[in-house]
């Protein structure tokens, strides 16, 4: 829907707030308002366009989901930010980009409440099954702002209307009233929306979005039943399927695929993203700002189906050799063939003495090795390749290619995770995670020999299957903060010194194996005898901090100056 998901100027002044006459008629009746709008299925139509805008704003040019996955333990944000100090631990009431994200999904909310209130002057000269889909359209989208305000912040005010000044200052609404809430709207949008769109309304809200995101809300508050029911309903309408290769998924090829349930789009002139600029080697003329860490690359099972901590087929000399084939998928890497600007495909290497690397074409040769002699290249020593398109190196900054919200590998996995927890274990399940697991190596999953699928029905082993599944499937997509915090586990993966890539040639091919525990959490205490020697490693954070108040974020302090309700208070902690 890359025409349609944009915010009109006019709908600026729409938000929570109704206006009195007396304040509107200073302005033309040629103007804007509550007044004298929302007469026509046209002007619904942009209001519901106004409410898309709000689903995955940038920051720094980065998805929004993005930046949040970078406060969990699998990926990095470089540059000193809010997202560093949320990492860290060192975030506060007045950390602008948790104002931010506040402020920009209560305004996504606002503009929901002023349609789905005002929209009915509009429903006299509005075909019926498009004055539906508008209304399941921002009934959807409400919910999900919601969803994301409970997930972050817990209680938080619930707002279903246009509120006058004297109303504006409300408590704090139980998370579990809120999801109660959010359930039965996404219900209602089901309903009301299609399977499907075409044309430029591809990219809108559908049933399986409602139904996709009612599965992962329940599954985040252990709603085990409904979160199996909703995705299995997914599932069984048959629509989706996960895309083939797994690499191209995130490019153009792969974009508006079966897999994807929901997307927010991009067009030049309107909304870009800075993806590509951001993220790219800096062979490719990138800056390397967000990037795996080292836990998210050794959480990648070896082709035996085993973790590297347990299997023979681990090198620590070779460490992408043997691996699950979507580590190089998702994962930049030594050994891999990459490309630059001006038709340049080079081979990539962090090694501290490749100071040169090997250029493939336009002529081959050596070419200078930025990705060691720039002090600011990866401190990792990976990099992500999702969502980096070859076609991006011109546009750089100017990045078209949509982020995917929800997708159909995200289903499958909630429907494994609710039926493992309901110990519900049968042919489904493991049907469910071997078509992902699969999808990997490009096979089909009755193809048992080619890759290693999932045979048990232990339910503690499945567990940990299913969240080491999540952690590798999913990184880079916004959802592990929210794993880590649901599971309990934030402590444990979060808390230490953040290991970047090695920086003496001596052990740079003889680190130590981290072992893993059924979480998929990674001890490197065997890496800290090496810190002894000066310049063995790049310390991305020394240390990270998550302590038990940081399972929630805090209310933004700007708003607590402002609401003075007495139930409208801090979350602990801060």
């Amino acid at each position: 829907m890359k025409n349609s998901h944009y915010i009109i100027s006019l709908f600026l002044f729409l938000g929570f707030f109704s206006c009195d006459k007396d304040y509107l008629n200073l302005y033309p009746e040629d103007q804007p308002s509550t007044e004298n709008f929302f007469k026509s299925s046209d002007e619904l139509l942009l209001a519901v366009n106004a409410a898309y805008n709000n689903l995955s704003f940038t920051n720094g040019g980065f998805p929004i989901q993005m930046l949040i996955d970078a406060t969990s333990d699998v990926m990095w944000y470089r540059p000193a930010s809010d997202i560093q100090n949320i990492g860290l631990g060192q975030h506060t009431p007045g950390t602008p980009i948790i104002t931010s994200i506040w402020t920009q999904y209560y305004t996504g909310i606002g503009r929901c409440n002023n349609l789905l209130q005002n929209m009915s002057k509009a429903k006299p000269v509005t075909n019926a099954a498009l004055y539906n889909r508008i209304e399941g359209e921002a009934r959807f989208l409400r919910a999900y702002y919601y969803g994301n305000l409970i997930s972050l912040f817990g209680d938080v005010p619930l707002v279903e209307k246009n509120l006058n000044a004297k109303e504006a200052f409300l408590p704090r609404t139980p998370q579990t009233e809120i999801l109660n809430f959010i359930l039965r709207e996404l219900d209602t949008a089901a309903i009301k929306l299609p399977i499907s769109h075409t044309g430029l309304d591809v990219g809108r809200a559908t049933k399986t979005a409602a139904l996709a995101f009612k599965s992962r809300m329940a599954l985040y508050y252990a709603k085990w039943d409904i979160a199996a029911s909703a995705s299995n309903e997914v599932i069984a309408m048959g629509y989706h399927s996960l895309y083939p290769n797994y690499r191209n998924l995130f490019t153009y090829a792969g974009e508006n695929s079966r897999e994807s349930i929901l997307s927010y789009d991009y067009k030049q002139t309107v909304r870009v993203n800075a993806i590509s600029a951001n993220m790219q080697a800096r062979n490719s003329s990138g800056f390397s700002g967000i990037v795996p860490t080292r836990a998210a690359a050794d959480s990648y099972e070896c082709i035996d189906g085993k973790t590297i901590d347990k299997s023979p087929l681990y090198s620590s000399a070779d460490p992408f050799k043997n691996r699950d084939p979507r580590m190089r998928q998702a994962l930049l890497g030594d050994g891999d063939v990459w490309f630059g600007t001006g038709g340049i495909t080079f081979n990539v290497t962090f090694h501290p003495d490749s100071t040169t690397c090997q250029r493939y074409t336009p002529t081959p040769g050596r070419m200078a090795n930025l990705e060691v002699t720039n002090a600011f290249s990866t401190y990792s020593g990976f990099l992500l390749k999702k969502y980096l398109d070859q076609a991006d190196l011109v546009l750089n900054t100017q990045s078209e290619l949509g982020f995917m919200l929800i997708r159909y590998a995200e289903v499958l996995l909630t429907y494994a995770e609710a039926k493992v927890e309901l110990n519900q274990i049968d042919a489904s399940v493991l049907n469910a995670i071997n078509l992902v697991r699969a999808r990997g190596y490009g096979v089909n999953p009755t193809q048992t020999t080619l890759y290693p699928a999932i045979t048990t029905t232990n339910q503690a082993e499945l567990r940990s299957i299913i969240r080491r599944e999540r952690k590798v499937e999913l990184v880079g997509e916004g959802l592990r903060l929210f794993d880590i915090r649901r599971w309990k586990i934030a402590e444990k993966v979060m808390n230490g010194i953040l290991f970047g890539k090695a920086l003496n040639k001596n052990i740079y091919y003889k680190l130590p194996v981290p072992s893993l525990d059924a979480n998929s959490s990674l001890d490197y205490s065997s890496f800290n005898s090496l810190l002894d020697i000066s310049g063995n490693f790049k310390i991305m954070d020394n240390p990270r901090v998550f302590k038990p108040g940081n399972y929630l974020w805090p209310i933004p302090q700007a708003e607590l100056d402002v609401n003075k309700n007495p139930g409208f208070v801090q979350n602990p902690g801060y």
